[in-house]
């Protein structure tokens, strides 16, 4: 519920930061709460972070959870694939706080003529670091750190192992309908196990930060979307220092979306909805105090490297295949044998998206035979120039706030297409 208030010092609450200028911010005060079981009514006190901006004093209320009374606990198990197996991890999340978040106030209040931008680093890591949410970290973690005991996993294939879990944590389709929808805490996307971009970059970095990784938010604002980046000397996006991490679905760390569709809340009154890149310099939002960085990205590097020569040389083989005369058996069957290798590979990458290491060797283990057949085993090396090809399929759907994300998602069943080993081709009397 809210209602309209007159003050003085006039008071703006920001409604996912991101997505409302300025000058479409309303006055508006959100005090009331949505009744849950055992809600107390009473939060902290509001954190003022700014005293005086552009002239104009006033707090800033940051969002916060909840004071809860609401006992018991809630159990929640998740199990995924990461490289060869499967991994479950079981956490007990406490009633009060999930029920405070939800109760929690997760607008920001500024003073007039507060730029948006300028409050979304303290607003996100409200999300992140509220001190209700310690608990549930720690227990997450404990299960976690005792996986990498027992399977001897490195810091970087740790880190991957906690990307991995948060990537598969299932995206929030219903939700991309309702432009009112408003962003989760980590507590609670971890029970109510769903998440839209923020919800899940959010959640990862707070896993992140806590086991020392230097990690930070990105925040593409023309693009109203959010991904992860970890401090990494190869892969960088842009200038910012960051690998790129997408967390709405499950893909290799340094992998940046091709496209993404348009929220048609975003789109004017008669326009269509478009397919559009990601091109702006993101707002990076730091979390936490981490120095440990990602020392890997030379293989996914390489790996999307190599994935997009074979792409390119299956499209080749397709179309020599199209002009091959039937007359040439030999030539034919040469040509279709090159054609099954290579589509062999690209539908093991786009399987594997969960096993950085082990797709890694398989191709170094395969590249060899492709040598023959055009495709050169490239020295490995930090490859900063890897570009998406915008003409791929765009499995991209809007998040809850007008955020766009993909949809490649191994739950959903729509990820990349395989590539079928033998194409119908356009030869008389082929079947």
């Amino acid at each position: 519920m809210t209602r309209h208030v007159h003050r003085s010092s006039i008071l703006f609450f920001i409604v996912a930061i991101i997505l409302v200028s300025p000058g479409a911010a309303n006055f508006i005060d959100n005090r009331d709460q949505v009744e849950y079981p055992g809600y107390a009514g009473n939060g902290p006190a509001p954190v003022s972070t700014h005293d005086e901006q552009d002239g104009a004093g006033g707090p800033v209320i940051l969002p916060f959870i909840a004071n809860n009374e609401t006992a018991g606990m809630i159990k929640r198990q998740y199990t995924f694939s990461f490289q060869q197996t499967n991994i479950t991890i079981r956490t007990n999340v406490s009633t009060a706080v999930y029920y405070g978040a939800k109760n929690g106030d997760k607008f920001a209040l500024s003073p007039h003529g507060v730029a948006p931008e300028s409050l979304a680093p303290d607003y996100y890591r409200a999300f992140v670091d509220d001190p209700h949410q310690e608990p549930l970290y720690t227990d997450i973690l404990r299960e976690f750190r005792t996986i990498r005991e027992e399977r001897h996993y490195t810091g970087d294939e740790y880190l991957e192992l906690l990307t991995v879990f948060v990537q598969s944590i299932p995206y929030d389709n219903e939700s991309a309908a309702n432009p009112d929808t408003l962003s989760r805490f980590p507590v609670e996307t971890i029970v109510d196990g769903i998440g839209d971009c923020d919800d899940k970059s959010v959640l990862l970095a707070g896993l992140l930060s806590r086991e020392g990784y230097n990690v930070s938010l990105l925040l593409f604002i023309p693009e109203h979307h959010m991904a992860l980046g970890v401090k990494s000397d190869c892969m960088q996006y842009g200038d910012t220092g960051y690998t790129y991490v997408e967390t709405t679905g499950v893909s290799f760390i340094g992998d940046v979306p091709g496209r993404l569709i348009q929220s048609e809340k975003y789109v004017s009154s008669g326009q269509a909805v478009q397919k559009i890149p990601i091109t702006s310099l993101p707002l990076v939002i730091r979390v936490g105090t981490g120095s440990k960085d990602y020392t890997s990205a030379d293989t996914s590097g390489y790996i999307m490297h190599q994935k997009k020569a074979i792409d390119e040389r299956i499209a080749s083989i397709r179309e020599r295949l199209d002009n091959t005369s039937w007359e040439n058996p030999s030539r034919y069957r040469t040509l279709m044998e090159s054609y099954t290798m290579y589509a062999d590979m690209h539908n093991y990458i786009i399987t594997h998206e969960q096993d950085r290491a082990g797709t890694f060797r398989y191709l170094i283990s395969r590249m060899s035979a492709a040598d023959s057949y055009g495709i050169q085993k490239c020295n490995l090396r930090c490859l900063d120039d890897i570009v998406n090809d915008e003409n791929e399929p765009a499995w991209y759907m809007p998040c809850p706030r007008g955020i766009w994300v993909p949809q490649r998602c191994i739950w959903q069943s729509v990820q990349q297409d395989m590539v079928i080993p033998f194409p119908y081709l356009n030869h008389p009397g082929k079947c």
